[in-house]
Formats: structure tokens, sequence, C-alpha cells
């Protein structure tokens, strides 16, 4: 994902891919593939509240098989098993159907399994139980985007944003907006992100990429080497400077950073 920003590593990962990588926080859809999908964002200034974060349960009440059904489905996610962590999430689901945690990390799997639809179903009905859930809208922006509904992934992230000034939030729509087709708007969303996070190796990057594709090759170029200064892992960071330099008809510089993205890569 690019799903939840714990889908598979985000953009200050490394490992990840501009193009299927989303919500923008460091732990990103985590490179493991968290399989529990830790919610991805918090309100600026708040907690996070997440959904399952409920008093000790009563013994043997409902409440405490929804606990343990939950420790289950995490377990079993945890050990790739998917098919019972998703029978055991649509269980736990079928006693508390309020449960918003358990609706996201069921729609992360079913994601994962290429059923997109179910997967936005499960996120629906998680947003329509926690409305201002910052982290969720997040996740659903980042399915929407990762299958090109570019526009219904704008507004979550709009809506995200009525919550507070957030730079992961502002990077991701910048990168919403520039796979859309509109990087001159995602100029905007990138470099205030910058601003509010400048030790933020992914809001560079995405600024790069956006520079890039608008020609402005010296910004480009800047902002690619200020994403390689603070994450030298990130190989395609050196790849954008690499291909900056070769437009610049800097051939020397040019094969020197891409050897830098090869070495990186090979990590």
């Amino acid at each position: 994902m690019s799903l939840f920003s714990e889908r598979s590593g985000g953009p200050d990962d490394a490992s990840s891919s501009p193009d299927s990588s989303l919500a923008v926080n460091s732990a990103g859809r985590s490179a493991g593939r968290d399989q529990e999908v830790p919610f991805a964002g918090t309100p600026p200034g708040g907690n996070a509240a997440a959904a399952g974060d409920r008093p000790a349960p009563e013994p043997g009440s409902d409440a405490e098989k929804v606990a343990a059904l939950f420790a289950r489905a995490k377990q079993y996610g945890e050990s790739n098993e998917t098919s019972l962590a998703i029978t055991t999430y649509r269980q736990l689901l079928k006693l508390d159907p309020r449960h918003a945690r358990a609706r996201n990390n069921l729609a992360f799997l079913l994601e994962q399994r290429g059923n997109i639809q179910a997967a936005l179903v499960e996120l629906e009905l998680a947003i329509a139980e926690e409305p201002d859930n910052v982290a969720l809208l997040l996740n659903r922006a980042a399915v929407l985007s990762a299958h090109l509904k570019f526009d219904a992934a704008e507004q979550d992230l709009r809506r995200a944003l009525r919550h507070g000034e957030n730079a992961e939030i502002l990077t991701t729509l910048g990168m919403v907006l520039s796979k859309g087709g509109r990087a001159k708007e995602a100029l905007e969303p990138l470099r205030r992100a910058v601003e509010l996070a400048p030790n933020s190796a992914a809001a560079h990057y995405y600024l790069g990429e956006v520079y890039n594709r608008l020609d402005q090759l010296p910004a480009a170029l800047a902002s690619y080497e200020q994403a390689c200064a603070l994450q030298p892992s990130n190989w395609r960071a050196y790849k954008g400077v690499g291909n900056v330099l070769d437009r610049m008809a800097r051939p020397a510089e040019a094969a020197v950073a891409h050897r830098k993205a090869r070495e990186a890569q090979r990590k």
C-alpha cells in the first residue's frame, strides 16, 4: 500500500516506489509490511485516538472475545497467514461492527490481495465510525491514489488538512496532484511540507520530482541532493540527481550519481 502508510515502505524508505507508496511518514507502509497496520498519522497537536485502544474488557464479555480475536488476527497477519487473518477479522466484526481498527487492518489485507473494492468498503465503514480520524483518511487516499483515483484521494487529503496543517499530509497531497498530471498545483503543498519538515527526505524527494517535471532543473537538482543528504540509502533520489544532471549536459557528474544509485539499491 501504497495503501496505508503502513503498506510498503513510505517515500522515506529507499525500498518504496514513488508510484506505489503514499502516506508518507517515515514508517510508511512499512518495508516489512507490518500486517497489523498501525494508523498512518496523528492529528496535528493531538492524540491519534486509534480505534481499538479501548479499556480492558470484563472477563467473559463480548469485549474480551473481540480483544482476543483482534490479537489472534494480528498474529496471523504477522505470520503471513492472510486467509486466517481475514477470516478472524470478519469474525470480530460480526461481534463488534464498529471496530474501526479491525476494519482498517482488514482493508489492508484485502487490498494486498488485490480486492480493492472490498478494501475501500471496509475503509468507508471505518471512516463512518471515526470521521475525523486523519490516519483513516490518509489510508483511504493511499488506496485511491495507488489505483489512479486521484480526485477522490485529493478529497480525503484536503478533508484531513481541515484538522490542521501537517507535513505528511501535504507531501502526500503534492504527490497525488503530481501523479494526477497537476504538477504546478503540487508545488505549493510540497514547498509548505518542506517548510514544516525541513528534515523530511520524502518532502524534498517529491518536490524534486515535481520541479523535474516542470523543467525547473536547478531547483530539482537542489531538492534531490537534499533528499540524498537526509537519506543516503534512497537510491531513487540519487537516480533523480543523475537524471537531472544528464538533462543539464553534465555527463561526468551524472555518471557518479547513477553509480551511487546502483550502490544504494544493492544495499
